[in-house]
């Protein structure tokens, strides 16, 4: 019998049931490819990460849904270094920011954790996201959507969605109000078919409340997950599209997500340096205990 400790954490938020939950096991030593998918399918949450340290401050992370493994995940590295940091994993600060290394799929991330009073407040992660010009037929969005043609875009701009790469890839698509983002009715087989012909993990939907609010939904049914509670990869993607597209001054943003499934997430996004977002929020550790196999 083998031991691990493992952990249920809500990203971007600081309360139970709301965020996004994830599921984080502490890998003290070596698992398998199968035993982690299987670890991932049991606990079924839309993500489980599973961790070892590398090197002081630095840690090696997989992340699987229970369908597959994928590249990176923002709320699930937000939920790990949470976890890591409240639990003493980490040496604690009585107040500052904390800087480790994520190797990932993707490379290496930078993650930061902010202290006070020996307490992790925030956890932020650092992205590079990129447009990459394929855009899918915004007609294909549209009806994926079950929405107008004249619902996609923002106030007099004319824009259109595009797919952005934050180490998972978005179609980012503009609408033009609150009421659109509420009312959209996704058909999820049709956005799978999608997913999988432009090579993308979701559909980033989102609008511009105020100059900086943001209100978003993010749908992966490419990777098993229907609707997220709260995306950091995606809102990262968001901020990249909005000041390339929409303006260039705004810097930072701060997303509402998940409350059209009751889990309500709230998310920050800033431009720290040019082609550097830095992502991240509160969390929240909801269960912990050991996993026997």
């Amino acid at each position: 019998m083998r031991y691990f400790n493992m952990y249920l954490v809500n990203a971007f938020t600081d309360r139970a049931y709301n965020g996004n939950a994830t599921g984080v096991i502490l890998c003290n030593e070596k698992m398998d490819d199968e035993e982690m998918q299987n670890i991932a399918k049991d606990l079924n949450q839309s993500e489980t990460v599973f961790i070892n340290k590398v090197d002081t401050d630095v840690y090696a992370t997989r992340f699987f849904t229970p369908e597959r493994e994928i590249n990176l995940c923002g709320h699930a590295t937000i939920a790990t270094f949470y976890a890591m940091g409240e639990n003493e994993y980490l040496r604690p600060m009585d107040k500052g920011i904390k800087k480790v290394i994520q190797h990932t799929k993707c490379g290496k991330i930078p993650v930061e954790l902010e202290y006070e009073n020996r307490r992790v407040q925030n956890v932020y992660m650092m992205l590079n996201p990129q447009i990459v010009r394929k855009s899918i037929e915004t007609e294909e969005i549209a009806e994926a959507l079950n929405l107008s043609m004249e619902d996609i875009g923002y106030k007099d701009y004319d824009l259109k969605p595009e797919k952005v790469e934050t180490g998972g890839s978005d179609v980012v698509i503009p609408v033009k109000s609150i009421d659109v983002i509420q009312k959209l009715k996704p058909d999820y087989e049709k956005i799978y078919k999608l997913s999988k012909r432009e090579d993308v993990v979701s559909f980033q939907v989102f609008t511009l409340e105020s100059e900086n609010k943001v209100r978003q939904r993010t749908f992966s049914p490419s990777i098993g997950v229907n609707e997220e509670a709260g995306s950091g990869t995606s809102t990262g993607a968001t901020l990249f599209y909005i000041m390339k597209y929409v303006d260039p001054d705004i810097k930072k943003i701060i997303s509402t997500q998940g409350i059209e499934i009751n889990r309500k997430s709230k998310l920050t996004a800033e431009m720290i340096s040019e082609g550097t977002v830095k992502v991240g929020g509160r969390a929240y550790v909801f269960m912990n205990g050991v996993l026997n196999i």
